[in-house]
């Protein structure tokens, strides 16, 4: 696993591809708060960036209703196993020094970006510099409330998928719109464009719709419906369409616990002469337990389609994952997850090779704490295994990790 840092805190980038897994509540259902999480469901509320982010830490950096909050973050590791090039796992020391910002213009709208740079002891890495950047906003109307959010990242890290260090990079922009319809009904519906690319990769360019209606069901559950509709433009390679209707379900069974489920068929269309369209189920699940004020425990788990990074390929990925977090001694943050992946790819052109298939096992366990209120330091393990049955792309890896940063 290697590490790139751009958000608040420090994070380390896995050399597992991101799990395919999204939070199905809305923001306000998934706040810290038990009755937060109550008092949204009653309410219907639907997620917009920026209507439901929580206060802000104090900054010296305000000027009225503007407020800028910088952040600084450096970092050490030690890195065994993880594949620089098919069938060559490398060991290095990992450095990484990264640097942000975030500024918000009132409560709705905010502007984040954070660069770092990635240093090697192995020369079979190259050192790298990373970009993340997001604007976001949201704005009610007379009766709609409109979000609206814009990003762009850069990184090269090594990937299962590719089995080496691979630069990416994506654009991503989408609009919302939501509205009450009466006291139980609320209807949400939204466009998004994402830009992928990925060096010694296909170019993708994909464009969706996503609807969703939903209804509420008492005081604590609710009951939707959903369509997305998606075009995926593969430069080279084969383009695809995708329908896919279904149906979610949320419900706040105690203050402390709240589930969730989403799931439905991906109706693809694949635009080659001789291939299959398929149809496959989709879905996402999962579940967030309160059990003490400051001990807590989630799970959740996946299935999806995409493209692949391949050309003429698709990928089909089943996922799971579960963690906890737990503070001790009343100033250290423990956390752990263990996760499992499974991807399958198959062709989306006649006298293409496909058929891998690969199975990932992650788990890490972190522990930090704050020092003088700014100041943030912590220690951590991460591991992935991954086997695959094509010749080249399994390895083990371990990594060692120690990080500090100082923000606002």
């Amino acid at each position: 696993m290697l590490l790139a840092f751009a958000g608040p805190t420090i994070h380390a980038q896995m050399v597992l591809p991101t799990p395919m897994i999204e939070p199905l509540l809305p923001a306000a259902l998934r706040a810290e708060d038990p009755k937060s999480r109550d008092s949204a469901l009653r309410a219907g509320s639907v997620s917009h960036p920026g209507s439901t982010r929580p206060s802000a830490p104090t900054t010296p950096f305000t000027y009225g209703r503007l407020a800028l909050y910088p952040r600084l973050n450096a970092s050490f590791a030690y890195s065994e196993g993880v594949l620089s090039e098919l069938g060559r796992p490398t060991n290095s020391y990992i450095s990484n020094v990264s640097a942000g910002f975030r500024f918000d213009a009132g409560r709705n709208w905010a502007l984040d970006y954070g660069t770092g740079w990635t240093l090697y002891s192995s020369r079979r890495f190259k050192n790298s510099p990373s970009h993340n950047l997001t604007f976001s906003g949201a704005l009610p109307l007379r009766v709609w409330e409109a979000a609206f959010s814009q990003g762009y990242s850069y990184s090269r890290a090594p990937r299962i998928e590719t089995g080496r260090q691979t630069e990416r990079q994506t654009v991503t922009t989408s609009g919302t719109l939501a509205r009450a319809l009466g006291t139980k009904l609320t209807l949400q519906t939204g466009l998004s464009q994402s830009l992928s690319f990925i060096s010694a990769s296909p170019d993708s360019y994909s464009w969706s719709s996503s609807n969703a209606l939903q209804y509420r069901l008492g005081e604590t559950a609710s009951l939707g419906g959903t369509l997305a509709v998606s075009y995926v433009d593969v430069n080279p390679g084969v383009n695809m369409a995708a329908v896919t209707p279904g149906g979610s379900f949320a419900w706040a069974v105690s203050p402390r616990l709240t589930m969730n489920l989403s799931a439905g068929t991906d109706y693809r269309w694949i635009f080659s002469r001789g291939v299959k369209s398929p149809s496959t189920p989709v879905f996402q699940v999962g579940g967030n337990y309160q059990l003490f004020d400051h001990t807590s425990f989630n799970a959740s788990a996946s299935r999806s389609i995409s493209p692949s990074s391949f050309r003429n390929q698709l990928t089909d990925g089943l996922s799971a994952q579960m963690g906890f977090s737990q503070r001790l001694l009343g100033v250290i943050h423990v956390s752990g997850s263990y996760g499992e992946q499974i991807s399958g790819y198959n062709a989306t052109r006649r006298g293409v090779e496909a058929g891998r298939k690969d199975r990932s096992y992650f788990y890490s366990l972190n522990a930090g704490t704050t020092v003088l209120r700014r100041i943030n330091v912590s220690v951590g393990f991460s591991a992935t295994d991954n086997s695959s049955n094509r010749k080249g792309y399994g390895f083990n890896s371990r990594t060692y990790t120690v990080q500090g940063g100082f923000g606002f």
